[in-house]
């Protein structure tokens, strides 16, 4: 009986020690938002180095956020597939509304339109902690005094500024939104979510 409780122990934890080191090595990888052209057909395949995340196309341009080692290895995994990307970007962090005491939508209304929202704004990955809840909570006010015109997804912020994911009833909610929290909107783009695993 003892020799078969210490076998099932090992197994237990060879078990939890391959959970740890598969939640470390996706823990390491990077997420980068990817500005291509519009004629662009962003994909990766299931055991690709680096994999697609989401996507999201415009009438000018598409965003593809994509999960990687580090740039280089994104750079040459785009090499390989022959995409030119017009701007990769790093993220340094994601935004939500949970961070400035607000919830995630449950469910989304399928009504709304989506955007992603440019905003430069220096520096914002890297702000304190405190500013970037701030931040939030400005976002989920603004949201609360207009209505349910408007929703929040995320945003991704990097070293030159965001890119937040909102779904509105129009691009004036979303300019509404903005003024309202003092947001700098650089250019609003109202895209076609992209399914990942195309």
């Amino acid at each position: 009986m003892t020799k078969r409780l210490r076998l099932v122990a090992l197994a237990l934890c060879f078990a939890a020690c391959s959970r740890g080191s598969a939640n470390q090595a996706s823990a390491t990888k990077h997420k980068y938002v990817v500005e291509l052209d519009v004629a662009t057909d962003a994909h990766t395949k299931p055991g690709d180095p680096v994999q697609l995340a989401e996507a999201f196309k415009s009438a000018d341009k598409e965003f593809a956020v994509y999960e990687a080692d580090d740039r280089g290895a994104l750079t040459k995994y785009l090499d390989g597939v022959k995409l030119a990307p017009n701007k990769i970007t790093e993220v340094q962090d994601i935004n939500t509304p949970m961070r400035g005491g607000g919830h995630a939508t449950e469910h989304p209304r399928s009504d709304l339109k989506t955007f992603v929202i440019e905003r430069h704004i220096p520096g914002v990955g890297t702000f304190p902690e405190e500013r970037k809840q701030a931040s939030s909570k400005k976002s989920v006010a603004a949201m609360a005094q207009i209505g349910d015109t408007i929703e929040w997804e995320y945003s991704y912020q990097t070293a030159e500024g965001t890119y937040c994911i909102y779904r509105a009833a129009d691009e004036e909610t979303i300019r509404r939104h903005g003024s309202i929290t003092g947001s700098p909107i650089t250019k609003i783009n109202e895209v076609q979510p992209i399914a990942a695993g195309r």
